[in-house]
């Protein structure tokens, strides 16, 4: 193996991270085991694609791509759609759940003045 171009570098470097990121987020439960699958084969492809960048031509002609490049463009394409569905999915679920806790803390407080009416704030009371 030669002098490795810049390219690889950053590959090396970013898989390296991936790879610490991974292990860090999954060690304290921040993801499930499919996102920490995605993220081992990020990280391991990376590094493959560093050490033998010969295995991203024969990819490209495996899908009849001119460039073996181009399937990182293409993979980094669907990755961050995929992402971009998850985060949107959690968002509305996240909006769902708000939704519900303030309905039920509105509903508890409804019931709280009922049984315990409070008097009224001091800027609504008569002087």
């Amino acid at each position: 193996m030669g002098d490795m171009s810049l390219l690889e570098v950053f590959f090396v470097i970013s898989g390296v991270v991936i790879f610490i990121l991974a292990f860090d987020i999954s060690r304290r439960q921040k993801f499930n085991a499919l996102h920490f699958l995605v993220f081992l084969a990020v990280g391991a492809g990376l590094l493959i694609f560093a050490f033998i960048p010969s295995v991203l031509d024969l990819i490209g002609d495996i899908f009849g791509l001119p460039r073996g490049a181009d399937v990182l463009v293409y993979i980094s394409i669907i990755f961050l759609l995929y992402f971009t569905l998850l985060l949107l999915a959690k968002n509305e679920k996240n909006r769902e759940d708000i939704t519900r806790l303030i309905r039920e803390i509105s509903f508890l407080e409804s019931r709280i003045s009922q049984t315990h009416p409070l008097p009224p704030p001091a800027w609504k009371a008569k002087k």
